[in-house]
């Protein structure tokens, strides 16, 4: 006659949800961490493994008909298409107030993206300066030049030019990073990438005027803190501003913003003034290689 009676869960230990509530482990904010970090690398293995298998053709494959030196682009541009995916990935899936509902704070979320992406990126940009220097790419290489097939490169001394290669790329990174992490508008995050290596472009200019205003030629001292300097400020005013972030308005579909004409007309303004930078620059960075060959 009491076979119709509920069990009382707080009463009989032997009920089912009562042991697995009592057995189930607490979530506590380290395992949490472990959880978005998981997320993060399980959400962008493939742009990593993209990356590396590029750069294992790079190193034992290309070398053969090219200069090894070009895999040093490898950081730069996995830094250009990391830092908008990495900030801004919820904005560009629609699902950011989604995110903002779940129990990890928008700190723990800026974070854990932070460190997955530029982890991944310094990781990148070290293979490749250890590969340079070890001069992997002809030890493959070597057997074919042993034979006659190809005919040997010359070795790519860095000098000053190997802090240049982490510190630019790393200003990029984080500026655009921070630009797509705090920001409502997907098309910024589309063109963060353009935007972080403009403004990473102008600080190495305005580092480099200041060398050869100061010193009278280019040593790097002076431009390669301040790159990783204007990186590290991004990185902290996109974080304080991503923890007061509010949820913006959906933009699913994509759609065109409003006043298109005026961001149409920044972006070739900045693209102009970007040419402009990389023609400047790229004859002073001659000064670095000349400078690095030398000592």
């Amino acid at each position: 006659m009491f076979e119709g009676i509920a069990r009382d869960p707080v009463s009989d230990p032997q009920d089912e949800s009562f042991v697995g509530a009592a057995t189930r482990p607490r979530l506590t904010a380290a395992s949490m961490f472990r959880g978005l970090l998981w997320a993060e690398w399980f959400a962008h293995s493939k742009l990593v493994l993209l990356f590396l298998c590029v750069w294992l053709v790079g190193v034992w494959l290309v070398p053969l008909f090219a200069h090894p030196g070009w895999i040093l682009l490898l950081g730069g541009l996995y830094a250009l298409i990391a830092g908008p995916v990495y900030g801004g990935g919820d904005i560009l899936e629609g699902c950011e107030e989604f995110s903002f509902a779940l129990p990890p704070t928008r700190g723990n979320r800026y974070i854990a993206r932070l460190t997955v992406g530029g982890g991944t990126f310094l990781g990148l940009t070290s293979f490749n300066l250890l590969t340079l220097g070890f001069d992997l790419p002809q030890v493959l290489a070597r057997l074919y030049i042993d034979t006659g097939i190809v005919e040997p490169l010359p070795n790519l001394s860095l000098g000053l030019l190997s802090g240049l290669v982490v510190a630019l790329p790393l200003a990029a990174f984080a500026l655009s990073f921070a630009i797509s992490a705090v920001t409502h508008s997907r098309w910024l995050v589309l063109t963060a990438w353009f935007w972080g290596g403009l403004a990473a472009l102008t600080v190495l200019q305005l580092g480099f005027w200041y060398e050869e205003l100061v010193w009278g030629y280019l040593t790097g001292d002076f431009s390669c803190p301040l790159l990783i300097g204007s990186a590290c400020a991004g990185l902290m005013a996109g974080y304080f501003f991503y923890r007061r972030k509010e949820i913006g308005m959906p933009s699913v579909p994509l759609t065109l913003p409003g006043r298109f004409w005026v961001w149409l007309s920044l972006f070739l303004i900045g693209t102009g003034v970007g040419v402009t930078l990389i023609a400047s620059i790229a004859k002073l960075v001659r000064q670095l290689l000349d400078a690095g060959g030398s000592d």
